[in-house]
């Protein structure tokens, strides 16, 4: 999978939890598990996705949410996510 998909997955891991009643922190730990990431891998992403500004995280990248950035740049890579 390449680095522009792998993006847009955690993106929209991000941005499904936003549909809830009640958006909280989505743990790494659970975007690692539901892409099948290795932690360094998800970690190398997550940095490089805060530097775009589409995600804000902790410092030390254990809690995650999309910004409104974010769900711009998702939508234009992945209209059909609405």
């Amino acid at each position: 999978m390449s680095t522009l998909n792998k993006k847009i997955d955690i993106l929209t891991i991000l941005y499904k939890n936003l549909q809830t009643g009640q958006p909280q922190l989505v743990p790494s730990s659970t975007i690692a598990g539901e892409m099948n990431l290795n932690h360094k891998e998800l970690h190398q992403l997550l940095k490089s996705m805060e530097g775009m500004g589409v995600i804000e995280t902790d410092p030390d990248l254990q809690f995650n949410l999309i910004t409104a950035k974010g769900v711009t740049w998702l939508n234009q890579q992945n209209p059909e996510i609405r």
